[in-house]
């Protein structure tokens, strides 16, 4: 288990609001390679050069 997903699981568990800093999968910058698309809990995806790099960590898939 990587360390983000133990910090999201044990917010989740506790209630206690976490954010996280997915910076390493950034790529161009601009959204265009798809290196930095992250799958998000409403089945969708964002892009972590545009609407990040932090996101709350119950918001994003690890």
């Amino acid at each position: 288990m990587t360390l983000l997903k133990a910090a999201q699981s044990l917010a989740k568990e506790k209630n206690i609001p976490c954010q996280i800093s997915l910076e390493e999968k950034m790529g161009c910058g601009l959204g265009v390679c798809l290196g930095c698309a992250v799958e998000v809990a409403d089945g969708g995806y964002e892009h972590v050069c545009k609407q990040g790099p932090v996101f709350d960590s119950n918001k994003v898939i690890i």
